[in-house]
């Protein structure tokens, strides 16, 4: 999946995301139980995973041949 980062929608997107994530952090730097403190400890990690689409991936190389059928 190639997502354009350029756009003013993603960049919207990215904003949004990032002031939910900065608000839920605070929320959970509370006093909550711990139920809360772990479906907010959720949130916050779909969060980071939607941010870190902004990220490339980087490609995978090899430098030497492995497993069992390496020469």
């Amino acid at each position: 999946m190639e997502i354009d980062r350029t756009t003013e929608t993603w960049r919207a997107l990215v904003e949004r995301t990032e002031e939910r994530l900065a608000d839920c952090r605070a929320k959970n730097d509370g006093a909550l139980d711990a139920e809360k403190t772990a479906h907010l400890r959720g949130r916050i990690a779909e969060l980071k995973d939607l941010l870190a689409l902004d990220n490339p991936i980087p490609a995978l190389v090899a430098d030497e041949p492995s497993g069992p059928f390496a020469y």
